[in-house]
């Protein structure tokens, strides 16, 4: 596609809010090399935020050192987090604080010899958990005047280059030497409007009292030497009221019939928009401002364009705008690779500065895909592969975090034969940077470029779907990261949008206001739309804990500063009714376009929370870490595995969660085998990859849904945790050619023949299964085992939890060992089946299944006497009388009817009995 761009700038008119005021000020207005001393203040509710409203007793200390002429580097800093007294700021008011440095060379121990070109600067409070940086989140820096050169200067009252009322502003022009200094209104060609001779400062007051553009400009004349400065205000006109067509306003950029598009923005509080195009060469002056309706409690802003081409992008923005379908990054996108997404639509930062851009074009979710109506399993079956596109391909051996949707699509085959039903992706919704984890999003409704273009993301569910497999995105609802629009948008003291702190335990980022009805709107349109636009089969909701209604924590709250205290653990983890509510009108949404969308929260409350939601037919996590790692190192102590079956996890609703033994969140088993591992395990490869293995089966060969993170199914062992605990999330080593081990590689093994397990026999992991799990620490000694039955079938999974020796197993088989066959052992391990005993060497396991169980190698084709059983054209004939049909393709999905269906294997049980078909 040929691309076109044009840019729509529309500019947020935020009275009481400087988008442009002054993050730090100095004395002298222009510090030089040997200015003594030079008074820095700290203006905290500038730039990015951090540090504003600290009280005045909150120690405030500054990060400083210097550059030196043509370099970016700092030189000259102390260690970070060193608060000695020098580099403590002053309290003069509210959010209003002070540095005094006495000379640079006798501050930052320096000689004459140093050129500085700069001072670098980031504020803090006493940790480092806060910090005070530019808006998007850069370092502060103040120039420095070499004391032979002449520098001019000019400053004005106004917090904005843009007014929207008539107003009296100062302006001040300085020097750093004695001049001649004359200062005019919109042209040197004029008459000065203030002049003064052999001076350092003149200030002049000027009336803006009609719309338009004003440019006042300084001229300083020091002997021989001349310089220049102007600052621009733009006198803006109002918005008025008008409804948007059709009465309902619609956030977010929307075609019309006509092929005009109208631009709708939520703006609460807000009197003025302006909307600025190409087509009148961006000049704000004669832009005509948006309207404006009062709908339901919230203000709106709406404009409609005509004109724009189809096919084409067009950049725009209001501060950025929530509904976004692409971002453009003025940071971060230069570092995007062309191979990644090729014909980006560049930044026109000739035009525009430090702004998030939105790019509308007609054509961009058009798609035509090749699976239109995937049906993935039921929700108790998944076995979900959890995934993080970063880090799981890329440059091998390397943690370059250089993975992309192109990697991924290489090793689609591979999950595939794995066996897993589903891919679970890491946020992927436009987030902070390009290196992430992905929980920091900015824009709900953008795919991050990092990982590829858009039809990338579709290409990649598409190909997933033609596997057999769904795709479930990680969204984050409890916190945006600083670029959003409406965090921008507001000083958070009165964010209408965000908590200024949170009222539950597990803040993150900026806390949303669960209690916004837009916030609230926004995420339910942007479940909807991937749901539609990315054809994604469902959602595993991150920290559901802080999704609860603000007044549910009982916490107290503080209007003054929109923040709250007395903010406890104990009232985060108690029992939520908001929480439950919440959870259900988010899946309804989803309903209305997918009913039977997957619905995963990362809830980890306690049962009568977690059930009520599982009343909504919702699953949630159910972190069996802990107990995994136990196992796995060969420590008795806190091992019960039980908790992988639902209804042994404090009497959870059968088939509502979805355990694990790793997730993105959790220390690796491996990882903790080679720290901490029992004799013969710590160190030892070959032992732990077999101990993984068996917490893989007590894991799998539990009825109910289960995940899988990403290179868990080959012992990955790097750490995942800083020395604190916290997660680490800087990119992890690329680790294929682990494969290359085979004990590892039969680890994978294992995993496979898991897998094909669950997928070959359905019917034996469905409601209603006989399951005896014996799997907690009291099985130790005498083995664990796990027994499902389901009429005449029966499975087995047999597991040696010691750390040495060989042990007889006592089954509790019902028929003679003649009736049961080896369906997936430990890789090396030959298990011996003697009566009702199986030996197996420590730490392995062993699958058994009766006669009509399907292992990896074999389907058994096992038909009754009295019905036939076999493949057509397109379709499955049945003959003969049964009362109970399922059918399976080889993925494990359910298939409904018999007839107009693909050439494929499928497993057809006719009571209870499999059966091996081929379409044709």
């Amino acid at each position: 596609m040929k691309h076109l761009y044009y840019l729509l700038l529309a500019i947020i008119l935020l009275p009481c809010h400087a988008a442009n005021a002054q993050l730090i000020t100095t004395s002298p207005a222009i510090v030089q090399r040997s200015s003594n001393p030079i008074v820095i203040t700290f203006h905290a509710d500038q730039g990015n935020k951090g540090l504003m409203g600290l009280t005045s007793s909150t120690p405030v200390y500054a990060h400083t050192g210097i550059i030196r002429k043509g370099s970016t580097k700092w030189e000259y800093a102390p260690q970070w987090l060193d608060n000695s007294a020098k580099y403590k700021l002053s309290y003069v008011s509210a959010n209003t604080w002070q540095l005094t440095i006495p000379g640079i060379n006798e501050y930052y121990g320096i000689t004459d010899a140093v050129e500085v070109e700069k001072l670098a600067f980031v504020f803090r409070n006493a940790n480092g958990s806060k910090e005070g940086k530019t808006a998007d989140g850069g370092d502060i820096f103040v120039n420095v005047v070499q004391d032979n050169e002449f520098e001019l200067t000019l400053t004005s009252s106004a917090e904005s280059e843009y007014i929207t009322q008539a107003r009296d502003i100062t302006f001040t022009a300085t020097t750093t030497s004695s001049a001649d200094i004359d200062i005019y209104l919109n042209s040197m060609t004029s008459t000065p409007v203030a002049s003064a001779k052999s001076t350092t400062a003149l200030t002049k007051t000027i009336a803006i009292n009609t719309p338009g553009t004003y440019n006042i400009i300084a001229r300083a004349t020091s002997g021989t030497k001349t310089a220049t400065q102007t600052s621009t205000i733009t006198y803006l006109g109002q918005s008025t009221q008008t409804d948007y067509p059709g009465g309902i306003p619609q956030m977010g950029a929307k075609a019309n019939s006509d092929g005009s598009v109208t631009f709708c923005l939520a703006a609460p509080d807000k009197s003025n928009v302006l909307i600025v195009g190409s087509w009148n060469d961006y000049d704000i002056a004669t832009s005509l401002p948006m309207h404006y309706q009062d709908y339901n409690g919230n203000r709106y802003f709406w404009a409609t364009v005509s004109g724009l081409a189809a096919d084409t992008d067009y950049p725009y923005y209001y501060l950025g705008d929530p509904y976004a379908n692409l971002v453009l990054d003025p940071w971060n996108d230069r570092y995007i690779s062309p191979t990644v997404f090729p014909d980006m639509p560049p930044y026109p930062s000739d035009k525009v500065n430090d702004v998030p851009l939105a790019v509308y074009n007609s054509s961009i979710n058009d798609y035509e895909w090749k699976i239109k109506n995937f049906k993935g399993v039921d929700q108790s079956a998944l076995v979900i592969y959890e995934l993080l596109i970063r880090d799981f391909n890329g440059s091998e051996g390397q943690s370059l975090g250089n993975g992309t949707i192109a990697g991924v699509m290489e090793k689609l085959d591979y999950l595939k034969e794995l066996g897993v039903n589903a891919i679970e992706l890491l946020p992927v919704m436009e987030f902070n940077g390009n290196n992430s984890w992905g929980y920091n999003p900015n824009f709900y409704f953008a795919p991050d470029k990092a990982y590829g273009t858009p039809d990338d993301y579709r290409k990649l569910v598409d190909a997933i779907h033609e596997r057999g497999m769904a795709v479930i995105l990680d969204v984050v609802f409890n916190q945006s990261d600083g670029l959003h629009p409406w965090y921008r948008m507001y000083d958070i003291d009165r964010n209408p949008f965000y908590n200024g702190t949170a009222p539950h335990s597990y803040s993150v980022l900026n806390d949303w206001n669960q209690d916004n009805q837009l916030v609230q709107q926004q995420f339910k349109d942007a479940l909807i739309y991937w749901l539609t636009s990315y054809n994604v089969d469902g959602f595993r909701f991150d920290l559901v804990k802080g999704l609860g209604s603000n007044q549910s924590y009982n916490a107290t709250y503080n209007q003054s500063t929109n923040t709250w205290s007395g903010v406890t653990e104990d009232k985060t983890n108690a029992y939520n009714a908001s929480r439950v509510a919440r959870m259900k009108e988010l899946h309804d949404a989803m309903r209305t376009v997918k009913p039977d969308a997957y619905f995963i929260n990362e809830d980890l409350a306690g049962a009568k929370e977690e059930n009520e939601m599982a009343e909504d037919k919702e699953t949630n996590w159910a972190n069996i870490n802990n107990a995994s790692c136990q196992f796995a190192m060969g420590w008795q102590s806190g091992s019960n595995l039980n908790r992988f079956y639902a209804p042994l996890d404090d009497n959870r609703i059968w088939g509502s969660t979805v355990s694990y033994s790793e997730s993105h969140d959790e220390e690796r088993m491996a990882y903790k085998c080679a720290q901490w591992g029992n004799t013969g395990i710590k160190g030892n490869v070959a032992m732990t990859m077999r101990r993984l293995g068996s917490v893989a089966a007590m894991m799998l060969m539990s009825p109910g849904a289960h995940m899988i993170w990403q290179f868990q199914e080959f012992g990955a062992d790097e750490t995942t945790k800083n020395g604190d605990g916290s997660n680490n999330t800087s990119p992890k080593k690329v680790v294929w050619n682990y494969l290359n081990d085979p004990d590892r590689a039969g680890l994978k093994q294992s995993y496979s023949e898991l897998c094909a397990i669950r997928n070959g026999n359905p019917q034996m992991f469905k409601e209603g299964v006989t399951t005896v799990m014996s799997c907690d620490e009291s099985n130790w000694a005498n083995g664990r085992t796990i027994k499902l039955s389901n009429g005449t079938d029966e499975l087995y999974c047999i597991v040696n939890p010691n750390i040495s020796g060989s042990k007889a197993i006592e089954v509790p088989f019902t028929k003679d060992a003649a009736q049961y066959h080896l369906l997936s052992a430990s890789y090396g391990v030959e298990p011996s089946l003697s009566g009702k005993s199986v030996t197996l060497p420590a730490g392995a396991y062993a699958v058994y299944g009766t006669a009509g169980m399907t292992d990896i190698e074999d389907i058994i084709d096992d038909v009754t006497p009295q019905i036939n059983v076999y493949g057509g054209i397109g379709e499955i004939i049945i003959e003969g009388d049964y009362r109970e049909l399922d059918i399976f393709n080889i993925s494990g999905q359910r298939i409904h009817g018999t007839s107009g269906l693909p050439a494929t294997i499928y497993i057809v049980i006719v009571d209870g009995t499999s059966n091996k078909v081929v379409v044709r």
